[in-house]
């Protein structure tokens, strides 16, 4: 049993040693394969590997909206991250010389499930990264981007963030709010309310505020923030969850006995 142990031990050390460094700044060249029609206009991605180690931080740009996503992988180990504020678990292994990532999280009470595979050109100008995704019932979908070498000192320090009225249109409740914020509490709504983000909002146009529901979810957010500016101190104890509980319709009483 030991000499086996040893032995997978070895093996797994010398996969590491054998594995690319994909460490580096990539932009990604818009004129490789064609991107789909809602792709941003500007990806970046700063990759740090330090052994079973990796960080992948990506930088999007469109219109006037920035986005930044960071996701810890480590090698042979589950990970956990974010993704649009919705938590998200990762699995990384190596495939020869491509990085197989493996993610499932769930948004809007839907299943998204990632498969992607990273792969440096043997003149490690290039990463290729490939990209099977299926959300929940909708048919798979894949992507494929070509990332060019950039120098390292090209990748700008982090700047103030973006409030939620400087990326969103008609934003009303949530002036003031970092932007990246918004996602995550977009998501919770769908997890308290048991709904899907069209209950509130016209999909293709967020902005539109045709539905009541949501005239009544800004009424409901400056009903719990006055309740815990008056009773607790400013802190955020109640939240839609305290009374809905997974429904639309806020759930008063357990039923009696």
């Amino acid at each position: 049993m030991f000499k086996l142990s040893t032995v997978a031990v070895i093996a797994a050390c010398c996969a590491l040693a054998q594995s690319p460094d994909l460490s580096g700044v990539w932009e990604w060249n818009r004129q490789g394969p064609p991107a789909a029609a809602n792709a941003p206009e500007r990806v970046r991605y700063k990759v740090e590997q330090q052994g079973a180690a990796i960080t992948v931080t990506m930088r999007a740009v469109a219109g006037s909206r920035r986005d930044q996503l960071v996701q810890k992988l480590i090698i042979g180990q589950d990970t956990r991250n974010e993704m649009h504020g919705a938590p998200m678990t990762s699995h990384a292994e190596w495939d020869h010389d491509t990085l197989v990532v493996q993610s499932v999280g769930v948004i809007a009470n839907k299943e998204l499930h990632l498969a992607g595979r990273w792969t440096v050109s043997p003149d490690g100008k290039t990463l290729t990264f490939r990209e099977r995704r299926r959300y929940g019932d909708e048919a798979e979908a894949e992507d494929v981007r070509v990332f060019e070498r950039r120098p390292g000192n090209s990748w700008e320090p982090d700047g103030p963030p973006q409030m939620a009225e400087e990326v969103y249109r008609n934003i009303q409740i949530m002036k003031g709010v970092p932007a990246q914020r918004i996602p995550g509490v977009m998501n919770n709504l769908t997890r308290w309310l048991g709904v899907e983000c069209a209950y509130c909002h016209v999909m293709g146009q967020f902005e539109k505020d045709d539905k009541p529901p949501k005239q009544a979810a800004r009424k409901m957010f400056g009903m719990v923030r006055a309740i815990g500016k008056d009773y607790f101190d400013g802190s955020n104890p109640v939240t839609c969850w305290t009374c809905h509980r997974g429904a639309a319709k806020p759930q008063s009483l357990p039923p009696q006995q």
